[in-house]
């Protein structure tokens, strides 16, 4: 930051500030219910440190709700680090605690990989498809 970017009383200006997650060129995530009461919420980009708390907070939030399933597709996930499997496996024991269903959709070895390779894979659900 330069001193021609600060307004005149030499702080930045925060009037602009917003809520999106600090990381959302990394993540996207986007929520859908289908007629089924089935909540889809679909993650686009890299699942690691700094943004599997944004995945977490999400899949929370979709989780309070109650609904009939969970499906994550991670079908646009490029890159799935430990902090994202562990988003998953707390995700998998909240859902079953509150007697909701969950469903990874899985179509790349950047997801599939990890989770066969820790032996997680066992722990889920996993389609191909939203079907």
């Amino acid at each position: 930051m330069t001193t021609s970017d600060l307004p005149t009383g030499g702080q930045p200006d925060v009037s602009g500030e917003t809520t999106e997650a600090p990381f959302d060129d990394v993540i996207n995530l986007s929520t859908s219910t289908g007629d089924d009461g089935a909540v889809t919420v679909t993650v686009v980009g890299e699942v690691d440190t700094f943004t599997a708390p944004v995945l977490r907070s999400s899949l929370d939030s979709q989780l309070e709700q109650s609904p009939r399933e969970l499906v994550i597709d991670l079908s646009g996930v490029q890159f799935l680090g430990s902090a994202g499997l562990a988003v998953l496996v707390e995700t998998q024991k909240a859902a079953r605690s509150r007697d909701v269903g969950l469903r990874l959709i899985a179509t790349t070895r950047a997801v599939t990989r990890p989770l066969e390779v820790t032996g997680l894979i066992d722990l889920f659900t996993i389609s191909d498809s939203a079907g």
